[in-house]
Order: structure tokens, then sequence, then C-alpha cells
């Protein structure tokens, strides 16, 4: 049906935004507006607003609208702890069965990391070179699970890119990543993608730690980034999208 690709396509751009810290935490989202903005109606609108939910990224809200959800130092934990438990089992069964086209996949992923790309494009080769090796441990359902933990600590991923910075860590432990790998040496490679893991959640859960909660209990990082964004973007660049909110007074 029409109205599922129109659902999928609004999702993809909210989420693009609220990964990125355009559409900040706080905000209510209006079905009626993000309809108008998007020229759809509002079934799509409110099936996008579910997926987003589904996500973690929106709580539904009365009235027709959804609020953007925070940061929190609980969820955080909770992520990577997963992570750090699923993500190197899967490592270790995968190795013996990487073959040279995954390794060519995971240099070309490097390539492109290491080119100073935009951080969205950072993230798609950051994914696709993990993906080429726990993809062939050829476990359905981890993968899945493996990808949904993912998909769901983008954002904290994307604050320790543009806030946070100090990400020279990342280039070495790819590196070393894909030594193991192509040395086939499955114990070394999950070790290293549990410590690689490890890493970001520390600096990722200190950045949280030092900066103050929301009424909430939500954290929201990124007024640095929007300092920083303000001072270079002209205020005509910023006019385009549309409101997208209501009024949270009420």
């Amino acid at each position: 049906m029409a109205y599922e690709t129109a659902a999928e396509r609004v999702a993809s751009q909210l989420r693009s935004e609220i990964l990125q810290g355009d559409i900040t935490p706080g905000l209510r989202l209006s079905q009626h507006s993000i309809a108008e903005r998007f020229g759809v109606s509002r079934i799509p609108v409110r099936d996008a607003l579910q997926i987003l939910a589904g996500e973690g990224l929106v709580r539904p809200m009365s009235n027709a609208t959804a609020a953007v959800t925070g940061m929190s130092v609980a969820e955080l934990q909770e992520l990577y702890e997963l992570r750090e438990a699923v993500e190197p089992l899967a490592t270790h069964i995968a190795v013996p069965n990487v073959g040279r086209a995954d390794l060519l996949t995971m240099r070309r992923q490097l390539e492109v990391m290491e080119e100073h790309a935009d951080t969205r494009t950072w993230l798609a080769a950051n994914a696709d070179f993990h993906a080429a090796v726990y993809k062939r441990a050829n476990r359905p359902r981890m993968i899945e699970l493996v990808e949904r933990l993912r998909g769901l600590t983008d954002r904290y991923l994307y604050v320790h890119l543009e806030v946070i910075g100090q990400t020279e860590h990342l280039v070495s432990e790819h590196l070393d990543i894909l030594a193991a790998v192509e040395s086939g040496d499955a114990a070394s490679a999950a070790r290293l993608v549990r410590e690689h893991l490890a890493t970001s959640h520390d600096f990722i859960l200190t950045y949280l730690l030092e900066n103050q909660p929301m009424a909430d209990g939500d954290i929201d990082p990124w007024t640095g980034l929007h300092a920083r964004r303000a001072s270079r973007i002209a205020p005509e660049a910023a006019v385009g999208r549309g409101p997208l909110t209501t009024d949270t007074s009420s």
C-alpha cells in the first residue's frame, strides 16, 4: 500500500533529524504539522511515529502528538551491556566464515571512515564494516538482535562523534579488528570488539554523567553542538523544514 512507503520515508527523515540533534529531546511532534511538511495524510505520519516509538526515539502523547525522548545513563548502560555480551559472541562465531569479499568490504569501509566523511556517512560505513563480520555468523536471530541494538545506540554514537569528539581511538581499534579477522583469530577478534564497544561506552557515559539531566531524567546532549552550528550557519539557512511541534505550554 502507498501509505506504507510514505510512512517509511517520513520515519527515515525524522529519524535522521532526531539522531543528528536537529529535532531535540522534549519537543512534541504534531501529526498535522508533519503531514503538511511531507505532503501526506495523517495515516502514514501516525505509522511513522509508531515506528519511531518502537525504536525508543519518541513517546506517544495525547492529541495526536509524540514527544522526542532524551538520552539517559540507564538506557546507555543497558544497550551497551547487551551489545558487549552479544556482538563479541557473534564475531567469534562469524570469523571462520569471513571470506575475501567480506575483507575487501571492511577495508573499503575503513577508507570511507578515514576520509573525514560527514557523520552520517561515517556511521553507515561503520555499520557496514562490522556487519561484514557478524552477518557471517549465520545466526538470524542473533544478527537481528545485534542490528536492533546498534540502531538504538546510533544517536549515542552520533554524540560521541559530533559533540564529544576524541575519536582517534576508533581508527586504531578498527584496524586491530580487521587484522584479527584477516588472520582468522576468532578469539582475538571477539575480544577486540568487546574492548571497542567498552571504550565508546566509557567516553559517552562520562559525557552524560557530566551533564545535568532534564526534568524527566533524560539528558539533552546537543546544547554545545547547536551553539557551534548557530555560529556558522546563517539564519536563513535554518529555514525550510516548517514547524513540526505543538505548543507544549498547555
